[in-house]
């Protein structure tokens, strides 16, 4: 940050509210390297079978992606973890969660992904809290890039949904309003693949997954066909080490003024943004089609679950979202006859030539499928041609950069929402789209890290 950017100490409460005490550790001796651990919180439920095969056959390409375009220096660098649930009996009768730990070993994370298999799951809500809270208490590494990704189309126990086995919540007696809070405070961001249309099928799932990566300043990633996970994930990282990066510089003086001058975050982050924007910091952002409609009782469901203590006190103040959640654009092509995300999954990474569509119970196998358009020649964004710290050869990477953008579609501004159908070259075929661009840093990134300075600072 600038010299010129005053920062005032002073007393204050810690904004936001409810963070939990957390005693002081002694630092681990840093090198300056770059670092990251990433762990996937997995649904195994009976409707998550696409989204595991998506991954199982994709982590290495994927982590071999982040690993040369986060330019990592040692395999040690990346530790991949896992953490697998399913839901407390009587619910279901398998087992409730799976905690593979930490790895360098990415060849190991795809045994331990191929472990595992979509079944079971009794009433709606899944075992989303024990999940966390795993992933919360793993072996996280002092100067690591700490980042969770979550992957699931079922909520929590106890936030209010018809018909759940556990509706005063987690039967561990964990809150994952308060593990989100944990995370934010470890450093720790989450990410929320969100598996549609079957999470926006409850009530109010939609905002409260938003609300919990809101916490963590992370994002929400909506998904409408598991061959976009790769995408998504990759760029979700690659993101977040920018943000991490601009944390670890300018964190300590913008937590100072939250904190210490009990300034507003939004302020603090309209003052970070601009002065980013004066010595042209740019940024990689990730940026995925929309499907929601935007509400106002959303809206508040969502300000609702990021303020208050603990589940039970939030519910009572949810409301309804009245109608339908979704977009015209997504309820149109949901219903079209050909292929579209909406009605099966395809394979991520699979040529046009070889192209297979696996349907869904609701789908019909498309009569004429038309593959979907993927970049594979982006130099700026893959790893040497058979050259891999995981031991596995990588061919072409999924992202590519074109004029300060990728090329995954005509996206435009917003944060993690888009619009499309302004590229001249791009047909509008109803397909959703992933973009990874890089550009000057929004006013939504600065936010994020102002957030993530004033948690992290809490913990210190």
């Amino acid at each position: 940050m600038d010299e010129d950017m005053e920062f005032d100490s002073g007393s204050g409460t810690a904004v936001p509210p409810q963070a939990p005490p957390q005693a002081a550790a002694a630092p681990e001796p840093y090198d300056g390297r770059k670092m990251i651990d990433l762990v996937f919180v997995q649904d195994c439920t009976g409707s998550q079978g696409s989204y595991i095969s998506s991954a199982t056959k994709n982590i290495e390409e994927i982590c071999a992606h982040i690993f040369h375009s986060g330019k990592l220096q040692d395999r040690e660098d990346l530790r991949v973890g896992l953490v697998a649930y399913r839901d407390h009996p009587p619910q279901d009768h398998t087992w409730v969660y799976k905690n593979f730990g930490f790895t360098s070993d990415i060849s190991r994370v795809r045994e331990q992904l191929s472990s595992l298999y979509a079944t079971g799951g009794g009433d709606g809500p899944e075992a989303v809290t024990a999940g966390l809270y795993q992933a919360l208490m793993m072996d996280w590494r002092e100067h690591a890039s700490r980042m969770v990704v979550l992957i699931a189309d079922a909520p929590s126990h106890g936030i209010g949904e018809y018909g759940d086995g556990f509706d005063e919540g987690s039967p561990d007696g964990h809150d994952p309003l308060q593990i989100a809070r944990q995370m934010a405070s470890k450093g720790i961001t989450l990410f929320f693949v969100a598996c549609e249309p079957a999470l926006s099928g409850y009530s109010y799932a939609t905002d409260f997954f938003q609300a919990l990566v809101n916490i963590t300043s992370g994002l929400m990633l909506p998904l409408t066909t598991a061959d976009l996970l790769a995408h998504a994930i990759v760029g979700s990282v690659l993101e977040n080490l920018d943000m991490e990066r601009l944390i670890r510089e300018v964190g300590q003086a913008v937590a100072q003024r939250i904190l210490g001058a009990n300034e507003s975050v939004d302020d603090v982050a309209k003052e970070l943004h601009e002065r980013l924007l004066l010595r042209n910091e740019s940024t990689k952002r990730v940026v995925i089609e929309s499907i929601y409609k935007d509400s106002e009782e959303a809206k508040h469901n969502v300000q609702v679950f990021m303020t208050a203590p603990s589940l039970a006190d939030a519910r009572p103040q949810l409301r309804k979202v009245r109608g339908t959640r979704f977009t015209d654009k997504y309820l149109q092509a949901r219903m079209q006859g050909y292929h579209s995300p909406y009605s099966s999954y395809a394979r991520p990474y699979d040529s046009p030539k070889s192209y297979t569509a696996t349907p869904t119970a609701s789908a019909s196998p498309p009569k004429s499928p038309t593959p979907r358009k993927v970049v594979s020649d982006f130099g700026a964004f893959s790893a040497p041609a058979n050259a891999s710290v995981f031991g596995t050869a990588v061919q072409s990477s999924p992202f590519s950069l074109a004029g300060g953008k990728a090329a995954f579609g005509g996206m435009r501004n917003g944060n993690n929402a888009a619009t499309f159908g302004d590229e001249e070259e791009e047909e509008d075929d109803g397909r959703q789209r992933v973009e990874l661009r890089e550009d000057s840093i929004t006013l939504d990134q600065a936010k994020r890290i102002a957030m993530q300075s004033a948690w992290r600072s809490m913990r210190s």
